[in-house]
């Protein structure tokens, strides 16, 4: 499915007329965007850490904490002209990846809500040793269709994603994430994300070494959200290591995917909304 088929499926189910939330929101849960967006002349940053060391049952690696990480930096920008209109700049040392993205809220009402987004990604970073089964180097598009509905407290998140581009797909890679809110209270909420393995790599086999193969897996990440008037701040698990469209959804990031079975890293996501 292209771009532009997205684009108009999104638009012919919001053709009624639309109704904006309040409150402004910057459209992130743990990794996935979210229908919601910035009103009026609203600005936000985003600080995404990943731990790229695997949390460990013992003390010796702080739990992953020793290791590597990758620290991404965006800016959200609310065009009062256009309402319910952002555009938002994203930067992480993930492969020198930087992404510009417009997002659009098509329907906001208290039970359910709509948005359009569609956004571009390049990296920078080629030729890696570590990563000898993937494409290196991608820019391409991510047309997304988040959608939620809520009731009770619990909250359901599906976002419809058309990837130009992945590591190992040189064709168009049609997929979908998935997430779970539970607001426990007004300011603490417990998240979940399932990000499955898309049909186009289901039969890949990744080559870790000269004599071992495995399957892709899927992706997901469980996450504790606190939020305040200006902030929101999350602690997350999860065994993907990425943070935008293309390295979370697309199933072959870097060739190898998501980490299996129970190796999975902690991280967190810092929004600070003006």
């Amino acid at each position: 499915m292209r771009p532009t088929a997205l684009l108009g499926l999104a638009l012919a189910a919001a053709s009624s007329t639309l109704a904006f939330a309040q409150q402004s929101e910057v459209p992130l849960w743990l990794n996935l965007p979210t229908a919601q967006g910035l009103m009026d002349s609203s600005f936000a940053y985003r600080f995404t850490h990943r731990f790229q060391e695997r949390a460990r049952s013992n003390s010796k690696e702080a739990f992953g904490l020793d290791g590597n990480s990758n620290s991404g930096l965006g800016l959200d920008f609310a065009m009062p002209s256009t309402p319910g209109t952002s555009f938002q700049i994203y930067r992480t040392p993930d492969n020198k990846t930087f992404t510009v993205a417009l997002h659009q809220v098509l329907v906001s009402r208290p039970d359910f809500r709509m948005a359009v987004r569609v956004e571009r990604y390049d990296e920078t970073i080629r030729d890696l040793s570590f990563t000898v089964n993937a494409r290196e180097g991608l820019v391409g598009t991510a047309a997304q269709v988040p959608m939620s509905w809520s009731g009770g407290g619990v909250t359901l998140l599906v976002v419809p994603t058309y990837l130009s581009s992945t590591s190992t797909q040189r064709k168009g890679v049609t997929t979908a994430g998935f997430g779970l809110r539970w607001d426990m209270a007004e300011r603490h909420s417990l998240m979940g994300e399932y990000y499955p393995r898309p049909s186009k790599v289901k039969e890949l086999q990744v080559q870790l070494d000269s004599t071992t193969t495995r399957s892709l897996e899927s992706g997901w990440a469980l996450g504790y959200a606190f939020r305040t008037k200006g902030h929101r701040f999350t602690l997350l698990a999860t065994n993907v290591g990425g943070t935008t469209p293309h390295q979370v959804l697309s199933g072959d990031y870097r060739g190898i995917g998501p980490n299996r079975g129970g190796d999975w890293t902690l991280g967190f996501n810092l929004v600070r909304i003006f």
